[in-house]
């Protein structure tokens, strides 16, 4: 989803919700209270700006598109009605509801979201929420320890204004970037929060808050089918600062060089380097100013614009990215490299970030659904080329399956026409469905091989589905 920038004044009372330092202003000294009291002041502090999102997004499944209603959680941060919530709780809504703490009923509007932090900003007017709705206060994840008791609150499996009582098991926990529902690339930039609170599907968005009454993580996910009480949520600085983006432009740009990095431990000695320092370039995307500048898998990058590099275990690398995506769009970078037990020097310019969200495309008349392929799905999917569409689902009995189309294909050529993005494939198929074009030959990368299938459609059928048997 691409948004149109737009510039949004803050009033003071944003400002201020979003600033580190508001949270400990307002907040309650805790001489005297017992833990179920500070548990029943957290409570009222939070609850009342908890809401509970019912979006109706577009989703693309079993190789067509259509719509769904689901349910997620989202925390209102300031008195001027702007939620935090996640990308993939609202990222395709094509109409937000939410309903507040008091039962008020309203339609919210999509501010921004970020798909590489699975965080979003909507809005809801708040001279119409009612009586007994807040916004809750923001906390400073940076000071948190493992062991502190925390509460999860949300709408988990559609039950609203939910509560559940744990502790941090970990601050620091890495996950490798996975996958949003929609395909786009996510969690590189942070570690998260591990709580044992219980955190299940509908808790999306909702605020973890610690018992001064302060938001301090955004739950976005859990391992329900491997493992119990296994929840984990955005740290809330993070959200603060993609927040008050968002906000402000409706869109986040961060910088790109195109390497990923692995963690220095383990593997210094094989680089003639000391495991004290660096962190290792695992690949280099082709084109990116990473290599325009040389560098290549294998080097050790020890510092960067004079600043030291330290990666020494793996939840060491969101930080290193955080780093280079916060650099300054289009201005020159340096960095210091060991290679073979050598120093060099490189000197790159940093470009914006490729576009995270992945659009999908219905390919009504043939049965199935495409997307476009982001350059970390390319790195991903180890696809030699930049070309070419993602089959993202094929219908059942349709004339794609009958061809032999398989999700997770990924069509270079089409009639001999090269498809080099989403936008080439569209213009192609529309050409192909007007002159009512059979027999087309698609060229298919599956994995490692190239294999050719033709598409057969009559243009006689509903829906992409081959005509029934004696129908007319």
């Amino acid at each position: 989803m691409r948004l149109r920038r737009r510039t949004v004044v803050l009033s003071a009372a944003a400002l201020l919700a979003l600033a580190p330092g508001y949270a400990c202003a307002r907040r309650t000294p805790d001489a005297g209270l017992s833990q179920q009291e500070r548990i029943y002041r957290a409570r009222d502090r939070v609850l009342p700006a908890l809401v509970h999102i019912q979006p109706v997004l577009e989703v693309f499944r079993q190789g067509e598109r259509g719509k769904v209603a689901v349910t997620g959680s989202g925390v209102i941060f300031s008195p001027d009605g702007y939620i935090l919530t996640n990308t993939h709780v609202v990222g395709r809504a094509q109409r937000l509801s939410c309903t507040l703490f008091n039962h008020a009923e309203l339609e919210a509007r999509l501010i921004g979201i970020d798909p590489l932090s699975d965080l979003a900003v909507i809005r809801v007017d708040m001279s119409s929420a009612g009586e007994g709705v807040h916004h809750a206060p923001l906390g400073d994840s940076s000071r948190l320890q493992a062991g502190q008791v925390v509460l999860a609150m949300g709408s988990p499996l559609g039950l609203a204004r939910s509560i559940s009582l744990g502790v941090i098991s970990s601050l620091d926990r890495y996950f490798p970037a996975s996958e949003l529902p929609g395909g786009a690339i996510t969690g590189a930039l942070n570690t998260w929060i591990q709580t044992d609170a219980a955190i299940n599907p509908g808790n999306s968005g909702g605020p973890l808050v610690d018992l001064g009454g302060n938001v301090i993580g955004i739950n976005a996910r859990a391992i329900p089918v491997f493992g119990e009480n296994l929840g984990f949520a955005i740290p809330i600085n993070l959200a603060r600062e993609v927040a008050a983006a968002l906000i402000a432009g409706g869109e986040i740009s961060r910088a790109w060089i195109g390497v990923t990095f692995q963690q220095i431990r383990g593997l210094g000695s094989h680089f003639g380097v000391t495991e004290d320092r660096g962190a290792v370039v695992g690949s280099v995307a082709r084109g990116s100013p990473a290599e325009q500048a040389g560098l290549t898998p294998g080097d050790v990058i020890t510092d960067i614009n004079g600043s030291s590099v330290v990666a020494l275990f793996e939840e060491d690398l969101p930080r290193l990215q955080k780093m280079i995506a916060d650099l300054p769009i289009g201005q020159a970078v340096s960095m210091t490299y060991m290679r073979d037990g050598s120093r060099g020097d490189a000197s790159l310019v940093t470009r914006a970030r490729p576009d995270a969200d992945v659009a999908e495309f219905e390919c009504r008349e043939w049965g199935f659904t495409v997307s476009d392929i982001t350059l970390e799905m390319r790195r991903q999917l180890r696809l030699p080329g930049d070309k070419g569409v993602r089959v993202t689902g094929v219908k059942d009995n349709s004339f794609a399956e009958e061809a032999g189309l398989r999700p997770g294909d990924v069509i270079v050529r089409l009639e001999g026409r090269e498809l080099s993005d989403l936008n080439s494939y569209k213009d192609l198929y529309r050409e192909m469905v007007t002159s009512r074009r059979g027999a087309l030959l698609a060229e298919v990368r599956r994995g490692r091989l190239l294999n050719f299938f033709v598409i057969k459609p009559t243009y006689d059928a509903q829906n992409g589905r081959t005509p029934p048997p004696g129908s007319p």
